[in-house]
């Protein structure tokens, strides 16, 4: 009798490990398709927003990602000059990050908007952060 315990308990902790393991491998999957939508081709399109100025207003920040990898940036600093001030270039990912060509800081990809980062790379926080972020448009 105490060896039937023995092997039942035995099948009850190897079945029970490898259910655990098929599962975490099925919310890895889920995990890495999730990124890999967030990151191919989904960002190409135009992201705008106003972003906080210390001198102005706001500046009016309209990004347009071509599918080519090319990249045109307006910004209009409101209440102060109404000339645009456009930079063109080329941009790429890097795990979940969009780097434009030329420019020192970075955005993060999420969905149907785009974060600023500070010059380190890091989120921008207090109570403006929320003021970081462009968002997308159908234009």
């Amino acid at each position: 009798m105490m060896r039937f315990v023995v092997y039942l308990s035995g099948l009850l902790i190897a079945l029970f490990l490898m259910i655990s393991c098929i599962n975490t491998r099925k919310n890895a999957g889920v995990d890495s398709n999730t990124f890999v939508k967030a990151t191919e081709g989904r960002v190409v399109g135009t992201y705008q927003g106003d972003l906080p100025c210390i001198d102005c207003d706001a500046i009016s920040t309209v990004l347009t990602l071509n599918s080519d990898k090319a990249y045109k940036l307006d910004y209009i600093y409101v209440g102060k000059n109404p000339e645009p001030f456009s930079r063109t270039g080329t941009w790429d990912l890097d795990e979940g990050e969009l780097n434009l060509d030329g420019l020192d800081y970075k955005y993060r990809v999420e969905p149907n908007q785009l974060r600023q980062l500070d010059l380190s790379g890091n989120e921008i926080t207090g109570e403006l952060a929320d003021r970081y972020v462009l968002r997308f448009t159908n234009e």
